[in-house]
Parts: C-alpha cells; sequence; structure tokens
C-alpha cells in the first residue's frame, strides 16, 4: 500500500492502515510543479496516488491500526502547539520505480507528536522519523535534476488543519 493512497479523497475503499497528517495552505507549489516537465512526471494508469502532489502536507505517522479513535488522535494533538514550519531542503527518496521529490520540515513539535502517536497500535517500516512535504512523483533517475532547481527555495507555512485518515477510508478533521 502506498502513502497516497491514503491521503487521496475517500472513496470507499478500506486501508490496511490509518495516517495522520498536518495539511499546509501552500499555493506556491503550483509554480513548483511549473517547473517539473511532464515527460518527467511517474504515474500509474488507474492508480491516481502518484503524479504530482495536491494536497500540501506532512505525515505525523503513518500505520495506525484500526482502532485507533479520533478522539485517541484529537487527545495526542491537544498537548502541543504547531506554528510556522520551515518547507526547505530539496532532496529525494529513490527507489527503482520513482523518486519521491520532496522537501525536508523543520517545525516545533513534530518529533514529539510523532512519538506519542506510536504509543498507539501501529506498523511502521521506517524507525526514524524525517518529516517531509512531497512535491511529487518522478521518473526513476528523473528527479536529480530537479533537486537543483529547487534549491534554496524556502517557504515559512502554518499548517491549516490536521487529518486523521482512517483504515476504513474515512478523514475526520481535527483543528488545531
Amino acid at each position: 500500500m502506498k502513502l497516497m493512497d491514503i491521503i487521496n479523497e475517500s472513496t470507499g475503499r478500506k486501508y490496511e492502515y490509518g495516517c495522520v497528517m498536518l495539511y499546509f495552505d501552500f499555493p506556491q507549489i503550483d509554480k513548483i510543479h511549473d517547473l517539473i516537465h511532464s515527460d518527467d512526471v511517474y504515474i500509474e494508469d488507474g492508480d491516481n496516488s502518484y503524479g504530482l502532489e495536491v494536497e500540501p502536507h506532512t505525515t505525523l505517522l503513518f500505520g495506525l491500526h484500526n482502532g485507533v479513535t479520533t478522539e485517541d488522535v484529537t487527545n495526542v494533538l491537544n498537548k502541543f502547539k504547531y506554528g510556522e514550519c520551515k518547507i526547505h531542503n530539496p532532496s529525494l527518496f529513490e527507489n527503482e520505480n520513482y523518486d519521491v521529490l520532496k522537501f525536508d520540515v523543520e517545525g516545533v513539535n513534530l518529533h514529539e507528536t510523532n512519538e506519542l502517536l506510536r504509543d498507539f497500535p501501529h506498523t511502521n517500516n521506517f524507525p526514524d522519523y524525517h518529516p517531509h512535504l512531497t512535491i511529487g512523483y518522478i521518473k526513476s533517475g528523473m528527479g536529480k535534476k530537479y533537486i537543483d532547481k529547487l534549491n534554496g527555495y524556502e517557504y515559512m507555512l502554518s499548517p491549516k488543519e490536521a487529518i486523521y485518515s482512517k483504515p476504513d477510508g474515512s478523514k475526520d478533521k481535527i483543528g488545531l
């Protein structure tokens, strides 16, 4: 299962795991997308979970099991304030099929929130939390040229809301 499956609008499909995300108002992402040649964008027929990111966010924790409630997640998020986050340092997650073009995200309480959410039943193959904001999925080996284009880009963004995307396919907004 891909993380993008979780963050797309609910289509009634069920997922193996849930995900908690902070969403940003980031209109500048359109200008960043304009820098990416359409032939370089990775897509799969019949699967809209790839391509360019249309809902800018950073994941607080992926992999929550069924049974973790919105109240559970809200209680954790309410322990923290989330101010402006620094969106910077373009980089890639690379694999044989595609490159994930992303920015690192620095902000207060992101790591602390991740730690507390990990107290709930979850499955996660990534023990180190690395907050990031995905720009898009790029064909394998093509992402490096965009690192140079985006080098020096930096934004200060405040999260506008949190979303708990549950394994049953529903999404709950959580005020910050």
